[in-house]
């Protein structure tokens, strides 16, 4: 083989070898552009779903708030009513008490005049 055959063989074989490290590198700029693209979706899912569930976890605890303020709520009625109807019996009490008194009072009295009544 001669030496021009030789180089034009030799110039080929790099040229080849440039041409194929340029389509390497493009593709593994693709790849790597591939991956920044994925990469960037999988942080935007997880930022999504760290929201969804801080919302989860908030909206979870207002109603328990929600909830113990009921249970509270009724608590306190509960406590209310009791106090209503301690107090209206005795009031009642109260008033039986002034009732047996007045009738004793007036039973009394109308012995007293019954007994005035005989010495007249």
């Amino acid at each position: 083989m001669d030496f021009s055959t030789q180089m034009s063989s030799n110039i080929a074989h790099l040229a080849e070898g440039v041409r194929v490290d340029a389509v390497n590198r493009e593709e593994a700029m693709r790849q790597e552009a591939q991956m920044s693209q994925h990469e960037s979706l999988a942080r935007e899912q997880c930022h999504h779903q760290q929201a969804n569930e801080r919302e989860r976890v908030q909206r979870e605890e207002a109603l328990e708030r929600d909830r113990v303020q009921r249970e509270e709520a009724a608590e306190w009625d509960k406590l209310q009513r009791q106090v209503a109807l301690e107090r209206e019996k005795l009031l009642k009490q109260e008033a039986l008490e002034r009732y047996k008194i007045q009738r004793q009072e007036a039973m009394e009295l109308r012995q007293k005049a019954t007994m005035r009544e005989e010495k007249m």
